[in-house]
């Protein structure tokens, strides 16, 4: 009997992960009007009486799928810290630049992310832009934790840089909800980039986006230059965003002179 309710408990775990699979495609592909219960049902060959059984509601659908997304980024966005302890901090006497640099690297991540987990970026892009929400209040409470989890990263990182002396004093939280925030409405833009691929490159905007606010908020101009040096150093070994099991592997960086950038290095 144990082993039965396992099987069982098993292949609705399965179930409910090809509906999550098969709504996030329908999101990604036509956005989220066009994801109904009805809609799901007919993707995965279901009668929609079973997938109420698994979602009571759209908003509930949306929710998990809005929280599963910010978990798999999450997940990758610890893997990139890993990264950045193991391959970057080593090589950075200067804890003003590494401090710096981890800011701008949370930015070059979020940028690969992109490339990396279209769907889960794309569907964060939706929630974030538009204006009717899909989620019900009951609903949110779901997606909460998750999403102060990934915000709370770039805030330490913001307040460390604070207390370091790296940017100048600031509520960490409000600064991190302006920095994301904009970040998602400038790579935004990428889906206008065949009007003029040059204007609307989302990317380089974002780069910028992020040099001019971290400039406002204090930094110093050769100790950015400096970081996005790094952070640029550390992408060309691979995106900054990995699938689990992907990451680059380390570059031992053990240097026997790991002297920082001299101001004069930066452009």
């Amino acid at each position: 009997m144990v082993q039965e309710l396992g099987r069982r408990a098993r292949n609705r775990l399965e179930r409910h992960g090809a509906f999550l699979r098969a709504a996030k495609t329908i999101a990604f592909a036509e956005g989220l009007d066009a994801l109904t219960m009805q809609r799901l049902a007919d993707e995965v060959d279901a009668a929609v009486g079973t997938v109420y059984t698994y979602f009571p509601s759209k908003s509930a659908l949306v929710a998990e799928l809005q929280r599963e997304a910010i978990q798999v980024l999450d997940d990758s966005c610890a893997r990139f810290e890993a990264r950045f302890e193991r391959d970057l901090v080593p090589t950075e006497r200067s804890l003003t630049r590494r401090r710096l640099a981890l800011v701008v690297g949370y930015t070059r991540f979020w940028v690969d992310t992109l490339e990396t987990f279209p769907e889960e970026a794309r569907l964060l892009q939706l929630l974030m832009s538009e204006r009717r929400s899909t989620v019900d209040d009951q609903d949110v409470s779901r997606v909460v934790p998750a999403a102060v989890r990934i915000l709370e990263r770039v805030r330490l990182a913001l307040d460390a840089a604070v207390a370091d002396g790296a940017l100048n004093p600031g509520d960490g939280m409000e600064r991190t909800v302006v920095l994301a925030a904009s970040l998602n409405g400038v790579l935004l833009l990428d889906h206008v980039a065949r009007v003029d691929p040059a204007l609307f490159d989302g990317p380089r905007l974002a780069r910028t986006l992020v040099t001019d606010l971290l400039r406002g908020w204090g930094a110093e101009q050769a100790d950015l230059a400096a970081a996005w040096r790094r952070v640029d150093a550390l992408a060309e070994r691979g995106p900054l965003a990995t699938r689990a099991a992907t990451a680059p592997p380390s570059t031992d960086p053990t240097p026997t002179d790991p002297t920082p950038i001299r101001p004069e290095e930066v452009s």
